[in-house]
């Protein structure tokens, strides 16, 4: 019993410690990531209360307030994002296609959807397009975030069927679209987003509601 119970005094925090730097550091954090920080670090403050080292819940206090803090930093963020705008579907999208088609356009620029379900744009602001929270009409935002990338990019199909993959493990996204130096086609690759990274959960279409 007295190895099992010192096992446990060192192995709860570091599973609690690990589970804290997934949630801060890990670009694909997921929801159970931040479960099993909570449940880890419950457990061994009930442990050092118990019978555990007088150490045990100060560690574990601390991850639970690490996590906590990531929370409440998203939570900020989310509050004093850009404006929300609501925009004609078909007109933006055209004006979007329209920017992308002129030799003197943008060489690259970010687009997503973010956690509360309005298309994100970031690089356009030059030609237009201001750095707020587009609400494309009622219908889903990825859908149609998916069906840009897929017009604009030559390899649009591959890069949303990776999308896709990672909206299922519930770690969003955002689409980097550049622009050949050559040829002048768009390619799009996906990259980590800052901030809260879950994706918007309650979409009006079965394909990505989580």
């Amino acid at each position: 019993m007295g190895l099992l119970h010192t096992a446990c005094t060192v192995a709860v925090p570091l599973l609690a410690m690990w589970s804290v730097l997934r949630v801060w550091f890990r670009g694909d954090a997921v929801v159970a990531d931040s479960l099993a920080a909570y449940c880890w670090s419950a457990v061994g403050i009930a442990l050092g209360r118990t019978a555990g080292p007088w150490w045990l819940p100060a560690v574990c206090w601390t991850t639970a307030g690490a996590t906590l803090l990531s929370h409440v930093i998203s939570l900020l963020r989310l509050l004093f994002e850009k404006p929300l705008v609501r925009v004609d579907p078909a007109r933006f999208r055209e004006r979007l296609l329209e920017i992308c088609g002129t030799e003197t356009g943008p060489e690259a620029f970010l687009v997503g959807v973010g956690p509360d379900g309005t298309v994100v744009v970031r690089g356009l602001e030059a030609a237009g397009v201001p750095r707020h929270r587009h609400r494309p009409g009622p219908g889903c935002a990825t859908c149609y975030l998916e069906e840009f990338v897929r017009e604009l990019a030559v390899n649009g199909t591959d890069a949303v069927d990776r999308y896709r993959g990672l909206l299922k493990r519930r770690a969003n996204r955002l689409f980097l679209l550049r622009r050949g130096v050559i040829d002048n086609r768009w390619t799009a690759e996906l990259r980590q987003v800052p901030g809260f990274r879950t994706p918007f959960e309650y979409s009006p279409c079965a394909v990505h509601r989580l």
